[in-house]
Order: structure tokens, then C-alpha cells, then sequence
């Protein structure tokens, strides 16, 4: 796998062609409600960076469990809490985000294939 990966990554126009094609992939696997989930955690993610290296205040968005993020997204896209819950865990099923487990909460976050993925679709903005 390594080798094919390094081809890709050695011609640029073959590199072009693969993450179009990887973008359209992700696009028809997840749903609008799991990227939505992946990019309200990433900007919460961006603010949380942000207000940590001291470069600006909180902007209202800076979440830190899945309940919390959930319930803004439910109140601001009329959405509902168990179709959110649900999306949530696939994608943690799928290795894009993390947020603990039952008696192991963590804040919510993104996993670096998450990022990578998050990425690709927003075209490495």
C-alpha cells in the first residue's frame, strides 16, 4: 500500500485526479448531518486552538462534550438530538472523531483521519 501511495504523491497530476476522486467518494458516503457533525468540530476545534495561543476570545462556539455541540446543532439546523447522536456514533465508528467512551468522557474532537478527510472535502483550504 505504501508504494502506491507513494506514486500517487509523486505525480502531481495523478495526486489531483486521486484526491478529486477521494472527495467525491467521501461526499456520497457521509450524509449531510455527518458533515455537518465533522465541520462544526473542526471550527470548534479551530476556536479552541485560537483562544489557547492567546489570538481571540471564544466566539460562542467553543464546545467541549458532544452533548453540547449536539444540542447547538439540534437548536440551529431543527435537527434531532438521537438522528445527531446516531450520525456521532458512526463517524466515531469510522475513525473521523473521538469523544471518549460511557464512563470515559472526553471533549469531542476530530481524529487525524478526520482532519485528513475534513481536508480533502473542503478542497485544503
Amino acid at each position: 500500500m505504501g508504494t502506491v501511495l507513494d506514486g500517487i504523491l509523486r505525480s502531481p497530476k495523478i495526486k489531483t485526479e486521486f484526491l478529486k476522486c477521494l472527495r467525491g467518494i467521501v461526499l456520497k458516503a457521509l450524509n449531510d448531518t455527518q458533515l455537518l457533525i465533522l465541520r462544526k468540530i473542526d471550527k470548534m476545534q479551530r476556536i479552541a486552538n485560537a483562544n489557547h495561543s492567546g489570538n481571540g476570545g471564544n466566539g460562542g462556539d467553543g464546545y467541549k462534550t458532544l452533548n453540547s455541540l449536539l444540542e447547538n446543532i439540534s437548536q440551529e439546523h431543527k435537527k434531532a438530538l438521537s438522528t445527531l447522536k446516531f450520525n456521532a456514533k458512526v463517524l466515531k465508528e469510522l475513525g473521523l472523531i473521538d469523544y471518549g467512551e460511557k464512563y470515559e468522557r472526553r471533549p469531542v474532537e476530530l481524529t487525524d483521519m478526520g482532519k485528513i478527510f475534513l481536508r480533502v472535502l473542503e478542497g485544503d483550504k
